[in-house]
């Protein structure tokens, strides 16, 4: 796009679709009408985009050429696509998938409808590599749409197809939007399962960050399943990573994280250590959301730490064994 020159990129694809308009050679229209359609899509005019996609997709039926009607449908998924993701940031930010606005799923839906018809075509040009990709927008297509069920279906073709090829990157965010569709199911020991499929390929490939995010979302997850220790040791490597790549907002996410997973098993002592860290590092990145719940992590973890010293003073007095009071904690689970 003229190294990044999208009023000019617009401006030479529109003039090159229009000069081969004028002269009859639509295959070499349908091309310019492709990047046309993408300098659009990339300036975020997305109605304009779809409007080049849907001429090249006319002008590829009329050649009868599969190959460019698969791409102007592959490309026409992605600006509905990018259109719904616009404005789900708009409309819809703080919406779970499967609960943003009508305008956003309508868009989702009809990305979902050219992904489907894209994914037919290349699998009948025997195009692997195309059809692993389309396999990984429906699934994450329907994902957004809350439809999980099939979001897994796709997501566990596209995972076959990379381990096919020996894709490890494509395996490795395969296994991550599967083990994220099994949380929204609740199905969180099919999504732990995923989530070491993701841990064990970015130790093998030495990605660090990967690494640590999928650490992070394996605490999460056996903090979901009331397996705290377990959380414990994740978050724990998480905290170890994010030190090592001096990631302040991940060891910031990894602290507030152990203090809540030490508040479940009552180890309060060791919570509020963590419990400060977190405020401590929300202090340094500006986060003020985080400096406000960790003060009052603090201030809970005082009160039910006062709780549990008078009942050990009960105890000591009379000899009865009285029952520790519970807190549930206030686990994230927002699993990225």
């Amino acid at each position: 796009f003229f190294l990044g020159d999208l009023p000019r990129a617009i401006a030479s694809h529109a003039e090159d679709a229009a000069l081969n308009a004028r002269a009859g050679n639509r295959e070499h229209e349908a091309k310019a009408c492709e990047g046309l359609g993408n300098a659009y899509k990339h300036a975020a005019r997305h109605d304009e985009a779809i409007a080049a996609f849907e001429r090249q997709l006319d002008l590829a039926r009329d050649l009868g050429s599969e190959a460019l009607e698969s791409r102007a449908l592959y490309s026409l998924g992605t600006a509905h696509h990018a259109m719904g993701k616009q404005a789900a940031a708009r409309d819809g930010a703080s919406f779970d998938p499967g609960q943003y606005p009508e305008s956003v799923s309508q868009a989702l839906s009809k990305a979902a409808a050219y992904y489907e018809a894209n994914l037919a075509l290349v699998v009948a040009l025997g195009d692997k590599s195309a059809e692993g990709r389309a396999c990984g927008n429906l699934g994450n297509t329907h994902y957004l749409l809350g439809n999980f069920t099939k979001a897994i279906r796709y997501h566990e073709r596209r995972r076959d197809l990379a381990r096919g090829y020996k894709d490890k990157a494509a395996e490795r965010r395969a296994c991550t939007n599967l083990a994220n569709a099994h949380v929204f199911l609740g199905d969180f020991e099919s999504a732990a399962t995923f989530y070491r499929n993701t841990f064990d390929i970015a130790l093998e490939t030495g990605e660090k960050a990967v690494e640590a995010q999928a650490c992070y979302s394996l605490g999460n997850t056996y903090t979901l399943l009331k397996d705290y220790r377990q959380a414990i040791d994740y978050h724990l490597k998480h905290l170890d990573i994010a030190r090592v790549l001096k990631d302040k907002v991940g060891e910031e996410r990894a602290c507030w994280s152990l203090g809540n997973a030490y508040t479940a098993i009552e180890e309060y002592d060791v919570a509020v250590y963590y419990a400060r860290q977190h405020q401590k590092l929300a202090y340094e990145v500006g986060d003020w959301k985080g400096v406000a719940v960790a003060r009052q992590n603090l201030l809970d973890l005082t009160t039910a730490s006062q709780r549990t010293s008078r009942s050990s003073l009960s105890e000591e007095a009379d000899g009865s064994r009285s029952v520790p009071t519970k807190r549930k904690p206030g686990v994230s689970t927002n699993l990225e």
